[in-house]
């Protein structure tokens, strides 16, 4: 595989639903578009989740002297004592810095919405040299108004070649198997703080420059209008960055007023990584995860159920259709693989689910509630497709 050494602008670590990532959470989301329900995590997931922002960093270690910013120097790539004078240096030395000897990375995002907390979302990626074998594990814990707290889980593994997903939400797990459509230094950056540090360099002044471990860490800190436009200052951003190039540390506020504030934190917790080990639940992964079947419902009445083949693989034949409507859980088989056609859902009067390519007739099929689950599931149990929906 080759690995692709120019910077990424645009962060494409994501939580994207079944699919995979962790990144739909960014400062361009209102709180409170951000909760999401769920399963409770397992142990390790717990294990990696449960720590508030500052516990998940290393500890820094003590600064052993403080020194005046060198005016004729440079403090690190891309950054003197007039702040961030080349943000693309700066970006390169640290995306080239954790590639070359593998890293680990934690990230937090704590949204709060009207002063309570509405979600909040912890990714941990390891990767080896290059970036290619990686294992990226994330929770988000969604709370409504009532305070009630729902938690959604991906796990991403990455070779040269694939990406495994696993999703587990609402006490399901489900997985995904597709051909690997990031580059390496795509699982380095996330949220704003690229855009941070390209868009808003200017506003970077260095507030202090420490010997840590024998090598030197300059501290940035800025003060930016980023909501409104208004000359208002609305963000807060800190960055910690040693001698080489490394963001060793990067925390962003952003206040939104009225109590909605979009909080960031991201720790390089370690330079220097043996690609992770393959995560035992490669071995629950049914074959089925491999196919790409694209499935919807293009909306039912009283008696039936139109489900659509939109696009990509075919269901195979052998397929479960289930449907629950008014408490009941009805099940049927597909007789034949499911492709580029629409099947019409629905229960006759003995009680029995079918699945037939012509609208039924009302007289011949019982009335479904107004809110129904479809699920569809290949052979092998792995799910092709879910949704509830109402009329």
């Amino acid at each position: 595989m080759n690995v692709v050494r120019t910077v990424v602008l645009a962060s494409v670590v994501v939580l994207a639903g079944c699919s995979g990532f962790f990144g739909d959470a960014t400062e361009t989301a209102t709180p409170s578009e951000t909760s999401s329900g769920g399963a409770p995590p397992t142990e390790t997931e717990t294990a990696a989740v449960t720590a508030t922002p500052s516990q998940t960093a290393t500890p820094t270690p003590t600064a052993t002297a403080t020194e005046p910013p060198d005016s004729e120097g440079q403090l690190a790539p891309g950054v003197t004592r007039d702040g961030i004078v080349n943000p693309v240096e700066l970006m390169s030395a640290h995306q080239r810095e954790l590639l070359a000897a593998g890293y680990e990375i934690n990230q937090t995002v704590v949204s709060t919405y009207n002063g309570s907390v509405s979600n909040r979302l912890v990714v941990h990626t390891t990767a080896g040299p290059g970036g290619e074998i990686a294992y990226q594990n994330g929770t988000s814990y969604g709370y409504d108004f009532d305070g009630n707290e729902s938690v959604t889980g991906n796990a991403v593994w990455l070779n040269t070649t694939a990406m495994v997903t696993r999703h587990f939400e609402a006490g399901k797990t489900s997985y995904r198997v597709q051909p690997r459509l990031y580059p390496p230094e795509s699982l380095i950056w996330y949220s704003g703080l690229q855009r941070d540090i390209q868009f808003a360099a200017d506003d970077y002044e260095v507030t202090s420059v420490d010997q840590r471990g024998g090598v030197r860490v300059v501290t940035l800190e800025a003060s930016i209008d980023r909501v409104a436009g208004d000359d208002i200052d609305d963000t807060t951003s800190t960055l910690r960055i040693d001698e080489n190039g490394v963001i060793r540390d990067a925390e962003t506020e952003v206040n939104y007023g009225t109590g909605n504030v979009y909080h960031t934190y991201y720790a390089v917790e370690r330079v220097g990584s043996e690609p992770p080990a393959r995560p035992a639940w490669l071995d629950a992964v049914p074959p089925s995860a491999s196919l790409d079947v694209g499935m919807d419902v293009f909306g039912f009445d009283e008696t039936s159920i139109e489900l659509v083949h939109t696009y990509g693989d075919a269901a195979p034949a052998g397929s479960i259709v289930t449907v629950v409507s008014n408490g009941t859980l009805y099940e049927t088989t597909l007789d034949e693989p499911f492709r580029g056609d629409t099947l019409y859902l629905w229960i006759d009067t003995d009680g029995a689910l079918q699945a037939t390519s012509e609208r039924p007739d009302a007289s011949a099929a019982r009335e479904l509630g107004p809110v129904v689950t479809v699920t569809v599931r290949a052979p092998d149990g792995g799910e092709l497709f879910s949704t509830s929906l109402g009329r």
